[in-house]
């Protein structure tokens, strides 16, 4: 898929990618709601913040401390490397190589400014038919920086002098590294074992993605390689849709998802666990925080009564550390429930529905109203290889979750703000984006024994909870990088 060649690097890469840039996305005609989330004033904002918190990293994971000014020096550089045509190999933060596209300026603007960064010009070296300069860098890495043409190459360190020699033969010979991206917008291949953050979550895996530009949306999709064949085996749906009443904003249903997760041994101890089970969550429209999550269970009220004790004493001391809330077993209404909460108080109980008894999870009481589609629900009946299914409309669905976020995760914005504008920051984009936001679905579904094909169509690539997920993390002072 990536256009990396023979030029294999010495060491494993954490992340390969290549990328049109935002000048390529902005020349696009169709990609309505991204235009309109692209041009608000929050945007702006937030991309600023995102570069002072990179170019700060950066400075900081290459010791780049000669002159204090390094980290405001690097915002431009860091910009040019957003906007235009870019590709790469990262192995680690002082391991990587970047081909990147720019005219004369900027290429100039980069050697000019590492040179006020690291003191000095660097020493010259040879890289034929090419020069360039070096740095060296904590000791035993150097910085380099490679003019070739209208590309400019930067790298640290020697792990990718195979890509790099490459690169430059193709340049001089063709005029560019790699081939041009034709329908893709982004083209990347991640090995999860080297990555950081959310990445933990997954069984080893190799992940081949691409973002196409798709009418007035993105297209994902992806490949997700496990290193072993993966234990899964689906069975019937069992659909609690006579549970599902009024207008629903948001589905979602999955089916044996922690055969391919990293689940945590607190949960994966308890009876009862959905991620090993059938799940379905959905969410209402009548008035907010309607949100429900059901799993067929055989024999649910016995396995309510074991996790009345079993779940108090697993999760409440890591409840209590997140944001001071608790699980509390009430007998007479046989219910467990969250408490400490603001406005609501999420239960969980034993239920009977049409297709036998479940586990259900509710914010609030259910509540009258028609049942569900049956045109949504038959997007999952009768499949035999779908790992999962998501549906929602992710403005309405948005607005939702950044009340509830606020209720919840209290304690996490108060560090967020703390010194830093950052949850305004925060607070403001996904304001802006309520109104941009159609359907967005995503289809996970198993195509081999150790292989996931995930789609998806969105007006702007994410759902509504990664959309906030991705603001709370780059807006966290102490968040870090997503590799290792």
């Amino acid at each position: 898929m990536l256009g990396f060649g023979a030029g294999r690097a010495v060491a494993e890469p954490a992340l390969q990618y290549h990328c049109g840039g935002g000048s390529q996305l902005g020349q696009n005609t169709g990609l309505a709601a991204l235009h309109k989330a692209l041009a608000l004033p929050a945007t702006t904002n937030l991309q600023n913040l995102a570069r002072t918190r990179f170019s700060t990293w950066l400075t900081s994971t290459l010791a780049l401390t000669n002159n204090p000014s390094s980290a405001l020096m690097l915002e431009p550089l860091v910009g040019d490397v957003a906007e235009n045509e870019s590709l790469g190999s990262f192995g680690g933060a002082s391991s990587f190589i970047l081909a990147l596209h720019l005219d004369a300026t900027r290429a100039q603007a980069w050697q000019d400014t590492l040179a006020k960064i690291f003191g000095g010009g660097g020493e010259t070296f040879a890289c034929k038919p090419f020069s360039g300069r070096r740095w060296n860098v904590a000791g035993s890495h150097s910085f380099w920086i490679i003019p070739a043409r209208d590309w400019l190459l930067v790298g640290c360190g020697d792990d990718f002098s195979p890509a790099q020699a490459q690169y430059l033969s193709q340049i001089q010979a063709l005029g560019r590294p790699v081939p041009a991206l034709k329908e893709h917008w982004l083209e990347a291949d991640m090995t999860t074992a080297r990555l950081g953050g959310w990445f933990r979550l997954l069984q080893p895996a190799r992940i081949r993605m691409t973002i196409t530009p798709n009418g007035d949306g993105l297209q994902i999709g992806a490949r997700v390689i496990e290193t072993q064949a993966i234990p899964w085996k689906s069975g019937p749906w069992q659909i609690p849709g006579d549970l599902m009443r009024g207008q629903i904003i948001s589905f979602t249903a999955g089916q044996n998802v922690a055969a391919f997760l990293n689940v945590n041994p607190a949960l994966s101890r308890l009876p009862g666990n959905p991620l090993t089970n059938q799940f379905y969550f959905w969410a209402g429209d009548q008035m907010p925080f309607l949100n429900y999550m059901a799993w067929p269970e055989a024999d649910a009220s016995n396995v309510l009564n074991e996790l009345s004790t079993q779940a108090p004493a697993a999760l409440n001391p890591i409840l209590k550390r997140f944001n001071g809330t608790e699980l509390v077993w009430h007998p007479e209404a046989r219910q467990l429930s969250m408490q400490n909460i603001r406005l609501f108080v999420p239960a969980l109980e034993a239920v009977q529905a049409h297709d036998g008894p479940f586990l259900l999870l509710s914010s609030f009481p259910r509540t009258p109203g028609n049942a569900a589609p049956d045109a949504l629900l038959s997007q999952i009946k009768g499949r035999t290889n779908l790992v999962a299914y998501d549906w929602e409309l992710t403005g309405r669905r948005l607005s939702e979750l950044q009340i509830l976020g606020g209720m919840i995760a209290n304690r996490a914005c108060a560090q967020k703000s703390e010194g830093e504008d950052y949850a305004e920051i925060e607070m403001k984009w996904l304001e802006g984006l309520v109104p941009l936001g159609g359907a967005t679905v995503t289809e996970i579904t198993r195509v081999a024994p150790n292989e996931l094909s995930v789609t998806r169509q969105a007006p702007v690539g994410l759902t509504a909870v990664e959309l906030t997920l991705f603001a709370d993390w780059l807006c966290d002072a102490n968040a870090g990088p997503i590799y290792q």
